[in-house]
């Protein structure tokens, strides 16, 4: 992806709007990733810091993010020496993919310090380096020592920037930049990624499809940003703080707002995938499991469906023991059609006893037929279960996930040891529509059941997508008052965004009282009866779903 040492310097004039604000709490979303929630100019942002391998950043994010129960040990360290300090200076380094934030610090006894974050965003190079006032290493994310870079990242260390003999762009005019092109000798893509710091391949690709590529990298370096997304000509989606002259994806007012569209989802992905040991995938090979399974057990079915030809070649041998005939087939006549039929035979047995084990194979049969049944109903009823847990890992968050791994281990379909501990009431997703409203969402079965059955009231309104796994949803007003249309479309469109239907449009999505909701006997607590429900039709949207409020 396109983050590199310019776009970098884009972002962090972005990020000034942090200066003078104070960081008041510092959590970690995974082993990588740090969100510092900051308050500045009367507004509250969360910038969120992200030091994986493939997914390395930094940006201003809306996006929620589930923090663990314990903090690491690195996020301790960052809250011990950053969190009530204020940031006094946000600015990339010499247009390298490096960051620096200086803070204004305070110690116990009330005396100021300067502390600084060194941000390093190089892939699996990442790093974050915390120094004091005199730019020793008070420690890092990842310590090295003497490493191939020649410089030391232990504790007390003095502090080295990675140093280039590329140029920095920031502070260049337009004169000086041609005045390098023209001593460099530089006429070529390879040269102006060799001799300018911060470049990428899509940076020189954008000016070299210009009139005069030194003029346009000095507007680039120089110009307002126009954040969009686009496709590469490899056809994969890049981003960058200019606009392309083609295949234009998407187009956005910040950096911070593209970076969390563009981010969001395939890391979200990919940290379930790592904590989870890829339960998606899990999940779809038991489906096709039980898909196969049925395909088998509907040819036996028709085997056996089949069976009153054994009943005949039974009769048909009963009826003519008199002919004291032994071999390995026999042609009779069929008394009901008056055709002849050859009936295959056993040759160690005589007529009688092949006739007997034709009616024993017959019976077997009809007593398969039930068996056979059930096993593909029960089947069926695994790949339902199997598609609301797929359906449900398509929407939950890490948390959400996490829970259906437990789940799925309690239910003995993952063989993993796991520590009993005592069962907390699930966190369950809660928006706010004023202060007499909210809609609160369960997105795995343990969420559903708990909300459906133990934390709704009887006179609640229940919302489910029809026909279809979803999650549950229920309105909880204060006053307990009837519903207004507001409310209904909203807690429906909640409804329809987190199910199976969320790429769809009027999605059809039943409601009615809690008291309505009934669970079905031998079934999963997953599926209910609904009665006396409506039903109203829904568009599921994005953008109305960002707008609300999220109880935290």
């Amino acid at each position: 992806m396109a983050f590199d040492g310019l776009f970098l310097y884009k972002m962090s004039l972005e990020l000034n709007i942090l200066t003078s604000g104070k960081i008041n709490r510092i959590i970690d979303t995974s082993d990588t990733d740090f969100i510092f929630n900051i308050r500045a100019n009367k507004d509250n942002y969360n910038l969120l810091i992200s030091l994986n391998n493939d997914y390395s950043r930094i940006h201003l994010t809306a996006k929620h993010y589930d923090a663990p129960k314990e903090p690491k040990g690195f996020t301790m360290l960052l809250r011990k020496h950053f969190e009530g300090s204020v940031i006094e200076e946000i600015k990339s380094y010499n247009t390298d993919r490096i960051l620096i934030i200086k803070c204004r610090c305070y110690n116990e006894m009330q005396d100021k310090s300067n502390k600084y974050i060194i941000l390093e965003l190089m892939g699996r190079y990442s790093n974050l380096i915390i120094l004091n006032d005199d730019f020793e290493i008070i420690d890092s994310y990842k310590r090295e020592g003497i490493s191939e870079n020649s410089r030391t990242l232990l504790p007390h260390a003095k502090f080295e920037f990675l140093e280039t003999k590329k140029f920095s762009l920031i502070n260049l005019s337009i004169e000086d930049i041609i005045k390098i092109v023209e001593e460099k000798n530089i006429d070529s893509p390879k040269d102006y990624l060799n001799y300018f710091n911060g470049l990428s391949n899509s940076v020189v690709d954008y000016i070299y499809n210009s009139k005069c590529p030194y003029i346009e990298l000095y507007n680039l370096v120089n110009s307002n940003i126009s954040p969009n997304t686009f496709l590469n000509k490899r056809d994969k989606l890049e981003f960058h703080f200019f606009k392309p002259n083609f295949n234009i994806i998407n187009t956005y007012s910040t950096l911070s707002i593209m970076l969390d569209d563009f981010y969001y989802e395939a890391d979200r992905l990919l940290k379930i995938k790592q904590k989870t040991n890829d339960l998606a995938s899990f999940v779809k090979k038991q489906i096709n499991k039980y898909e196969l399974k049925i395909l088998k057990l509907e040819k036996d079915l028709n085997d056996a469906t089949n069976n009153d030809i054994y009943r005949l070649y039974g009769e048909l041998l009963l009826a003519n023991l008199h002919l004291k005939y032994r071999g390995t087939n026999i042609t009779l006549l069929n008394y009901y059609d008056n055709k002849e039929i050859n009936i295959p035979l056993d040759e160690k047995f005589d007529l009688k006893n092949n006739a007997n084990r034709y009616f024993k194979k017959y019976h077997k049969s009809k007593t398969a037929i039930t068996h056979i049944n059930e096993q593909i109903n029960a089947s069926n009823d695994e790949i339902k279960y199997f598609k609301v847990l797929e359906t449900q890992i398509n929407y939950g968050s890490l948390n959400d996930i996490l829970e259906i791994q437990e789940e799925l281990i309690e239910l003995k379909y993952i063989n993993k040891q796991i520590k009993k501990n005592k069962k907390n009431k699930p966190k369950l997703l809660t928006y706010i529509l004023n202060d007499n409203t909210k809609i609160i969402v369960g997105k795995n079965n343990t969420q559903n059941e708990y909300l459906t059955h133990t934390l709704a009231k009887p006179n609640e309104m229940w919302f489910h997508v029809k026909d279809g796994p979803g999650s549950h949803v229920i309105v909880r007003k204060q006053d307990n008052s009837i519903l207004n249309e507001y409310e209904i479309r909203t807690a429906a469109n909640i409804s329809a965004y987190y199910s199976f239907a969320v790429n769809s449009s009027s999605v059809a999505v039943n409601y009615t009282l809690i008291k309505n909701i009934k669970k079905i006997p031998g079934k999963r607590n997953c599926f209910v009866t609904i009665s006396n429900e409506k039903t109203i039709y829904i568009d599921p949207s994005k953008d109305l779903i960002d707008k609300l409020m999220v109880e935290k």
